[in-house]
C-alpha cells in the first residue's frame, strides 16, 4: 500500500509551502480530475490552479504544522495549522480529507476556521 500520509506531507512542502507557484508541481501531485471542496465552495483543477497563484501571491511564506493524518486506504485525513512563516499572526486549523488515484490528490474535502488574524483572510482556503 502506498504511504499517502508521507505523500501529502511532499504536497504540504513542495507545493503549499512553497513561496513560488510552480504549475508543474501543482500537475505532479494533483489529478486533472481535482475537485476541491471548502467552506461551502467548490473549486475543479482550473480553479485550484488560480486559488493557488491567488495564495502565492497574497501569501508566499506559510508553515503548516501537521497535528494528526490518519491513513485509510487511498484518503487521508489531515488536522493541521497554517501559518504566515515569519510573524505567525495569522493562523487557520483546516481539518481535510484527501482522496487519491495513484500518487495523486483527485479530491479534497476541507473545513477551516481563522483562528486568529485578519478576518478578511477567512476565505484563504478558497480564495480565487
Amino acid at each position: 500500500m502506498i504511504d499517502y500520509k508521507s505523500r501529502l506531507r511532499e504536497v504540504f512542502s513542495e507545493v503549499l509551502e512553497n513561496p513560488v507557484y510552480k504549475e508543474e508541481l501543482v500537475n505532479k501531485y494533483f489529478s486533472q480530475n481535482y475537485v476541491q471542496h471548502v467552506d461551502g465552495k467548490t473549486l475543479h483543477f482550473e480553479g485550484f490552479n488560480r486559488h493557488m497563484k491567488t495564495l502565492k501571491k497574497d501569501m508566499p511564506e506559510i508553515k503548516i504544522n501537521i497535528k494528526t493524518l490518519v491513513q485509510e486506504g487511498n484518503t487521508v485525513f489531515s488536522n493541521h495549522i497554517v501559518s504566515k512563516k515569519e510573524t505567525g499572526d495569522m493562523k487557520i486549523q483546516v481539518i481535510g480529507e484527501f482522496r487519491f488515484e495513484g500518487d495523486q490528490i483527485c479530491y479534497c474535502d476541507e473545513l477551516t476556521y481563522l483562528i486568529s488574524g485578519d478576518p478578511k483572510d477567512r476565505d484563504l482556503g478558497s480564495r480565487i
